[in-house]
């Protein structure tokens, strides 16, 4: 199709938009797709645009679905279009609205980069009877704002949900059981690290909070020292979500020594200095660590690795990993992706790679994988669409959106990756 007869189509079809609507009064509320504040008759031409695939810039598709059915076409774009001059009074179906709680998972961006305390635990940490942490309740929910408050009520196993303040929280933070952990605003920061380690470490959420493990030196000072965040040795349904996780002395998230049933989305992970060990995401710490066969069952969606991360984007043994929607921007020399070991298997879907030529998106000498499956995935990285030896079937319901879309959507600076978000009270 000739790019000045789409242009014409579409001036045509927002034209007859305009006149269906004229006359009509107002009212207001969802489908804002360029996030500019308003709802108006751009966001409709953007939805039309996007309808006729010419990929309009700066287009959120989350906002886009204003009639709810999961198909963006020019529908929604009437829809907008009569809510704009007042034919209609509302856009219910739109991911992007204020909606009653319980609130959409965190598949989508967060309305206006708020999150809730309802939001749907998504992935592997859904399974094995749930993740609901301290519960819903915020009526009884603790407010802290000094490392030592955060670890006395983030001790014991009894269900409680602790709001964190806005501030630096130096130490080590090890939350026991059926706990919720929520950084109230952006700029919560744990400055040293987070360990989740034991059979007796359950049923824990972490959202909107930053990690900064201590500066190290040497590459042997920092394999021998802490990761950022820590799941293992047993802990189980862990649900981290919008974290901003950097300068892990050994990893920035490692998970070992079977641990299980961990969702981890909208994260980013990388390093603010030039350390010689910048190791990212590691599963599983040896080839002998059978253990942990049949378990490190883990989701990553809606993650970023970032500056300067060289390898393990993760790297992994024995587990069922997920990986859906990702994005990798590092431009590191020497790098690599996703890096599939002993006996594990690999899905990786719809993730988007923006990465230093050559870089190979699955890297397989580390030991004889059970396969991997690679499908959707876009950018620049080599061999991101492959398949080899056997996975597994995918045990929960998912929404990906398309590869080209993630980079815009996981950078986000309201709602992306990281500690991005407002929590709505």
């Amino acid at each position: 199709m000739k790019t000045g007869n789409v242009r014409t189509k579409i001036e045509c079809m927002v034209f007859l938009l305009l006149l269906f609507c004229l006359g009509q009064l107002c009212a207001a509320e969802c489908g804002d797709t360029n996030s500019s504040g308003v709802i108006d008759i751009v966001d409709a031409l953007l939805i039309a645009q996007y309808y006729v695939g010419l990929n309009p810039a700066n287009f959120d598709s989350t906002a886009a679905d204003v009639d709810g059915n999961n198909d963006i076409n020019i529908v929604d774009a009437l829809l907008i279009a009569q809510y704009y001059v007042g034919l209609i009074a509302s856009l219910d179906g739109c991911i992007q609205a204020v909606t009653p709680d319980p609130t959409p998972g965190p598949t989508a961006i967060p309305a206006g980069g708020s999150i809730s305390i309802y939001d749907t635990v998504p992935g592997w940490a859904s399974l094995n009877g749930g993740t609901t942490g301290g519960g819903t309740n915020l009526g009884g929910a603790v407010t802290v704002n000094s490392m030592s408050a955060l670890q006395s009520a983030a001790g014991g196993s009894g269900g409680r949900i602790i709001l964190v303040e806005p501030g630096n929280y130096s130490g080590t933070l090890s939350p026991g059981a059926n706990k919720t952990i929520i950084g109230k605003a952006p700029g919560v920061t744990i400055r040293g690290n987070i360990s989740i380690s034991g059979s007796d470490k359950y049923n824990i959420i972490l959202r909107n909070l930053a990690v900064r493990g201590n500066t190290c030196g040497s590459y042997d000072e920092c394999k021998s020292g802490p990761d950022a965040v820590y799941i293992g040795n047993g802990a189980h349904n862990i649900w981290l979500d919008h974290l901003d996780i950097a300068d892990g002395q050994d990893g920035n998230c490692d998970i070992t020594k079977e641990g299980d049933y961990v969702t981890i989305s909208w994260s980013k992970f990388h390093y603010t200095y030039n350390k010689e060990h910048r190791f990212s995401n590691l599963i599983a710490g040896s080839d002998d660590e059978t253990q942990s066969r049949n378990k490190l069952q883990i989701t990553y969606m809606n993650c970023w690795w970032g500056d300067r991360v060289e390898q393990r984007q993760p790297r992994g043994r024995f587990g069922k990993i997920h990986l859906f929607n990702n994005f990798h921007s590092s431009k590191a020399t020497g790098q690599y992706c996703a890096g599939p070991g002993v006996e594990i298997a690999m899905i990786i879907e719809n993730c988007f790679y923006d990465v230093s030529s050559g870089t190979p998106a699955i890297k397989a000498d580390f030991g004889t994988p059970k396969g991997w499956r690679a499908t959707g995935n876009e950018g620049n990285a080599v061999g991101m669409n492959s398949q080899q030896g056997s996975v597994f079937t995918i045990p929960y319901g998912y929404t990906a959106i398309p590869a080209s879309q993630v980079r815009n959507a996981v950078t986000a600076s309201a709602g992306g990756a990281g500690n991005t978000c407002q929590l709505r009270m």
